[in-house]
């Protein structure tokens, strides 16, 4: 581990590796595969960054132990925020939020450590190997010079980058397409069913590339709670001002197993980005009437690909122009294949669009009187369960590996795992060429020995 060219050798007397490994497998929430928990621990300073958010420390500092045995000791001021009463440790660990103070400057502590964001390989606009096109945000476009392999960077499915990835995407063309999905936590499920259409030749069929879908109370947001400051009564009716509870619209439920898990599911429905209901086709893509695909469709991913990632990668490894997933980091106790994505059976909606929704399908199916069509928040309390693989298997329990680790590459340097897999693809000038010279050399060798043998049986006849 090299921070600021010194290399870290402990962590609070902790051996730096194993400090990571612990705090990725207790605080990292992302993913049930280990080596993604390390991913998304070493990749953000995930580690390092939350020490100064929301854990509670056992102590306000850290120490870092240094290859020439100096040390240095970093200290997090806090300030505790109390949203109710509590009658002990557990119950303040559990039901209260963290923050560092407004005077204290976070990025004192990330000037300690190696910035990936600066290093960013995007940022540099230029490489000897590859053309920049467009880019900026979390989206970028190059172009790989030999091959004209087209490389995208889409670092989220957000509604606010979506000019940025709509412009990005009409305007990349070729045979092969890299798409570098690191770190897309997710954003709007729209722009990942729009994408898909866009990019996958059987999903044109509306039919194919939506899904039913299955609804259930969430019960998992009240343990992420801590985490992510979701509540199951954090739905708000500005109405009322009172928090909105009735979940009576999607019930009567049934249970059912599914995945060997038994739970209560209720209102099957579909989604439609293309229509009047979740984007009101905002984020559809159109190119004409001639769209022409990519033949080939690779991904690079370090399993950090969330919520609508995960259900744009799941979804595209089944396209017929799709070829591998490739994986970057992991490694774990010595395991080079990891998720290709993470929490892929959830899924978050505005509310409104659901709101939206209900009005248009469901007016006459419930009890219910009315729908506040406005909430504090924009995030449902219930999970979405996608069941185009199999009806009776969600997909949160698929293992989607990833196909194959790049080798020659890490964080520092992606051009390597670009080469790699263009390479895999499109072997480098000269390769085949001398193949085919090898081929040559023994034909001739082997026209040359049956001539010598034919010389030498006519010579004994005669």
């Amino acid at each position: 581990m090299k921070y600021n060219d010194r290399i870290v050798t402990k962590i609070d007397g902790i051996n730096a590796f194993n400090y990571i490994k612990q705090f990725a497998g207790q605080y990292s929430l992302i993913s049930k595969d280990k080596n993604v928990k390390l991913n998304s621990v070493f990749k953000e300073e995930f580690w390092l960054r939350n020490l100064a958010r929301y854990p509670l420390p056992s102590s306000n500092n850290i120490t870092f132990t240094f290859l020439d045995n100096n040390e240095l000791t970093l200290t997090f001021p806090y300030l505790v925020i109390m949203t109710k009463k509590i009658d002990n440790q557990a119950s303040l660990e559990n039901d209260n939020m963290f923050s560092s103070t407004a005077l204290f400057d976070q990025t004192m502590v990330l000037n300690y450590v190696t910035n990936f964001e600066k290093l960013n390989w995007y940022n540099e606009n230029q490489s000897d190997n590859f053309d920049y096109i467009m880019g900026g945000n979390t989206t970028y476009y190059y172009v790989h010079k030999r091959t004209k392999t087209a490389v995208i960077k889409l670092g989220s499915f957000t509604q606010e980058n979506f000019q940025d990835v709509k412009n990005i995407f009409l305007l990349a063309s070729g045979n092969i397409l890299i798409i570098d999905l690191i770190g897309n936590h997710g954003g709007h499920s729209c722009i990942a069913y729009s994408l898909l259409n866009y990019l996958v030749p059987e999903y044109s069929n509306l039919g194919v590339l939506y899904e039913p879908m299955d609804a259930r109370t969430t019960k998992s947001l009240i343990s992420f709670s801590r985490a992510f400051n979701f509540y199951p009564n954090s739905i708000l009716n500005l109405q009322t001002g009172l928090p909105f509870t009735n979940m009576d619209w999607i019930q009567p439920y049934i249970n059912y197993t599914r995945g060997n898990l038994t739970d209560e599911y209720s209102m099957k429905w579909s989604i439609n980005c293309d229509g009047e209901a979740f984007g009101m086709g905002q984020f559809w893509l159109k190119n004409g009437t001639n769209t022409t695909y990519f033949k080939s469709i690779y991904v690079l991913t370090d399993g950090t690909c969330g919520s609508a990632c995960s259900l744009f990668l799941s979804k595209l490894k089944f396209g017929s122009n799709f070829k591998k997933a490739y994986g970057i980091g992991g490694g774990y106790d010595g395991n080079n294949v990891f998720e290709s994505s993470s929490y892929a059976g959830g899924g978050a909606f505005n509310w409104n669009d659901i709101v939206t929704y209900y009005t248009l399908v469901g007016a006459n199916d419930s009890s219910i009187s009315y729908l506040p069509t406005s909430a504090f928040l924009n995030l449902n309390v219930y999970e979405i369960y996608i069941n185009r693989l199999n009806p009776d298997y969600p997909r949160e329990f698929l293992s989607q590996s990833i196909d194959k680790q790049v080798t020659s590459s890490d964080y520092f340097n992606l051009e390597s795992a670009f080469e790699q897999i263009i390479n895999d693809e499109s072997p480098p000038f000269g390769y085949a060429p001398i193949i085919n010279s090898s081929l040559k050399i023994i034909i001739m060798s082997l026209l040359t020995l049956k001539l010598l043998l034919n010389s030498t049986h006519q010579v004994a006849y005669i």
